[in-house]
């Protein structure tokens, strides 16, 4: 299965959500709902970035101890 790339404006649009909610990066329902409208991507498609991204971010910024 090929991953497709998702267009920059989408990347720019889930980013900006995520600095904003930098405190507590995840969506509620009604949010992710927002996003779909927004975007056009599908509710997994929303989670799945999410998902990636937070994993991303704490795997290349440790929390300091």
């Amino acid at each position: 299965k090929t991953r497709g790339k998702l267009p920059k404006e989408t990347t720019d649009y889930l980013k900006d959500w995520l600095h904003r909610h930098a405190e507590h990066p995840y969506p509620t329902e009604e949010e992710k709902k927002q996003m779909c409208a927004e975007t056009g991507l599908t509710m997994s498609q929303i989670s799945n970035w999410m998902i990636n991204v937070r994993t991303l971010y704490t795997t290349l910024v440790p929390i300091p101890l």
